[in-house]
């Protein structure tokens, strides 16, 4: 992969699966900040602009993506394993046949590496993780050209994308209940504040928290980030037929 197709790379996933998330994290102040002070001072705008361009934007892609990192190895435990990993498992195989196939396919192209046989896997399975992820690594480096492998770029954003909404759902709830109720109280509060809120704009936007309220709370879960993680791993073993 050439200079320029990395950099689309990293322009495509880190804003779809680091800052996305976290911007949406933060969407409920913004929209409080509209609904209370629908024609904010001009300063206001040109603070948060010097602030994103100055390094911020920058910065903001990596704590979506450190959010989501640091959960992570909790999520693979909940699953039993890296889901990637667990395919090559022979314990974990739905398909007995697909998975022989494999990894005569893997024994072909990395020839020094010894892939367990099932009993070997069960005697040491510690040891046979250590050689499926070593299978994997290889396959992820060969796999790096999005053009020719699009769908396993595009389960990884989407699983990026999850995980570090997963990962900042604690403070993404928090943020959304003050979003909203900041919202009541400027409705309470109208008479004594310094701008009067346009009532159709505070509702719509109040609905908005509510909803990103809901979303974090009933949407937003393991197996919600689990789904496009299977996908991704079942994508990149794939791979094999192709290399």
């Amino acid at each position: 992969m050439d200079w320029e197709d990395a950099s689309r790379f990293f322009d495509s996933y880190g804003r779809r699966a680091r800052l996305a998330p976290l911007l949406i994290t933060f969407l409920p102040l913004g929209l409080a900040t509209l609904a209370l002070f629908p024609e904010s001072p001009l300063a206001v705008k040109t603070l948060w602009a010097m602030v994103m361009w100055c390094g911020g934007l920058g910065l903001s892609m990596e704590f979506g993506r450190d959010a989501g990192k640091r959960k992570e190895r909790s999520l693979f435990e909940a699953w039993g394993g890296i889901p990637t990993t667990r395919l090559l498992r022979h314990r974990d195989a739905a398909n007995q046949v697909l998975l022989e196939r494999r990894h005569r396919r893997l024994r072909e192209l990395l020839p020094d590496e010894h892939i367990p046989t099932r009993q070997e896997e069960l005697d040491d399975p510690d040891r046979a993780d250590q050689v499926y992820e070593t299978c994997v690594n290889y396959l992820r480096e060969q796999t790096r050209e999005r053009r020719k492998y699009p769908l396993i770029f595009q389960e990884l954003r989407s699983y990026g994308f999850r995980r570090n909404l997963w990962g900042m759902r604690v403070l993404g709830t928090v943020l959304s209940t003050v979003g909203a109720l900041l919202i009541l109280l400027g409705f309470i509060l109208r008479t004594e504040l310094p701008i009067v809120p346009n009532p159709t704009l505070a509702a719509a936007c109040l609905a908005g928290d509510i909803l990103l309220l809901a979303a974090w709370i009933f949407r937003i879960s393991p197996a919600w980030v689990r789904t496009p993680a299977d996908a991704y791993a079942e994508q990149l073993i794939a791979a094999t037929e192709r290399l």
